[in-house]
């Protein structure tokens, strides 16, 4: 959330529901996209210790906000990419999120999709039908289109 003046903070009530409305919708799996820097101090604790308290295992894994993922995000993405494919895979539900929840959610969610053999396209176009802003820009599209040629 962010305060009047731009600031961000996590309102801790609000964070659990919405971290509670996850698991009931049968998550198990978050990725927290975010960088630290960008929430208040103590937030990446305080998502930690709450998402565990509810039964949901928490994974960090920064990507810059209106970026694509750097060299440290990729040799640190296969352990993460084996546990959510397997998930989804097994038809569970896993959780992605960022500061707003389109520019590197929506990135990664497509990447997924990729990942399982959809056309690049096609991945694309079905993560902007739930979210129309995600994949927020050009570089995020291409990179996403690179990626398919590299599978």
């Amino acid at each position: 959330m962010t305060h009047v003046d731009g600031s961000a903070y996590l309102d801790p009530q609000q964070m659990r529901e919405t971290l509670g409305g996850l698991r009931a919708a049968g998550a198990r799996e978050l990725l927290v996209l975010t960088e630290e820097v960008e929430l208040p101090d103590g937030a990446f604790s305080l998502i930690s210790k709450t998402s565990q308290s509810l039964g949901l295992r928490i994974s960090f894994a920064p990507i810059e906000d209106f970026n694509v993922p750097c060299d440290r995000f990729l040799t640190e993405w296969p352990p993460h990419r084996v546990r959510f494919e397997a998930a989804l895979e097994a038809g569970e539900t896993v959780a992605l999120s960022c500061q707003y929840g389109a520019g590197r959610s929506g990135l990664i969610a497509a990447w997924l999709l990729i990942g399982a053999g959809m056309p690049g396209a096609e991945a694309i176009a079905l993560v902007r039908s739930h979210f129309p802003e995600a994949i927020e820009n050009r570089l995020q599209e291409n990179w996403l289109l690179e990626v398919e040629k590299e599978r």
